[in-house]
């Protein structure tokens, strides 16, 4: 049995999704789109996962979508694609995911990186969107996701010459958070992940909520978006909010008292 082309793992709270279509460059064909859609809609159902964290075997994050294995997919109308390309925000997953890039995260792959909430490249990673190369253009968000991240110049500079930025031009942009040797990637990318797992997940999901509906607001709105999930989150996790106080306050006590040992 070939292996499949979307590795699942369950490592306690966090999924790790690894793209395995390595022939390939990790391009993703029908199949491949099919099975990456099942997993996102696993992890967004299962209370268990709390973060998803993506990486690319071989040399590669991912070349996007295969032309040869998906030549249908392009001729599709635009709701097709919208249901089969998906990333973890376009379906508006409300836990955190983070993008462990090495090599090549190109058109697609670069789109699925801008997908999600987190970016971590190694030093080998190198982002574009090349459709205007083709004479096409992105399709899969890269002209919504990337104005939003990056200053408006960084964003078209992308976007309309179809160039390639290394880790390093990324890390300047904000493309990506942190750039790390390729061989520190995915463990950067888990502890990451472990950090969010041991933070209040009800605050978590509050906050990501917070964020991206108030991305769409006027200020006063978003600022008042942000008090009814502040109250949402005092409501909902009431009881562990003050037993998390309370150990911070049992914490800072014994450091004061070795402090003054000292």
């Amino acid at each position: 049995m070939t292996d499949p082309t979307v590795k699942w793992e369950r490592r306690g709270h966090v999924a790790l999704l690894t793209l395995n279509r390595s022939s390939a460059l990790n391009a993703f064909d029908l199949d491949m789109m099919r099975a990456h859609r099942e997993r996102l809609e696993e992890f967004a159902d299962d209370d268990d996962l709390w973060v998803l964290v993506y990486t690319g075997e071989g040399r590669a994050f991912s070349a996007g979508v295969d032309v040869k294995g998906a030549a249908e997919f392009l001729e599709w109308d635009a709701q097709e694609r919208l249901d089969l390309w998906v990333t973890p925000n376009s379906l508006g997953i409300n836990k955190p995911s983070i993008a462990a890039v090495n090599g090549y995260a190109f058109g697609g792959g670069c789109e699925l990186a801008l997908g999600c909430d987190i970016r971590i490249a190694a030093t080998d990673a190198r982002f574009a969107l090349t459709e205007v190369r083709l004479g096409a253009m992105p399709g899969g968000g890269g002209t919504q996701w990337l104005p939003r991240l990056l200053a408006a110049g960084d964003a078209y500079y992308m976007l309309l010459t179809g160039e390639a930025v290394d880790a390093e031009e990324a890390l300047r942009m904000r493309l990506v958070q942190r750039v790390v040797p390729n061989e520190k990637l995915l463990a950067t990318a888990l502890d990451l992940a472990e950090t969010i797992c041991k933070n209040g997940q009800t605050a978590v999901r509050l906050v990501k909520e917070a964020v991206q509906l108030g991305a769409g607001l006027p200020i006063r709105d978003a600022l008042m978006l942000e008090q009814i999930c502040f109250q949402r989150a005092r409501s909902l996790a009431g009881p562990e909010i003050e037993e998390r106080i309370r150990l911070f306050a049992e914490q800072r006590a014994k450091k004061s008292k070795g402090d003054d040992k000292s």
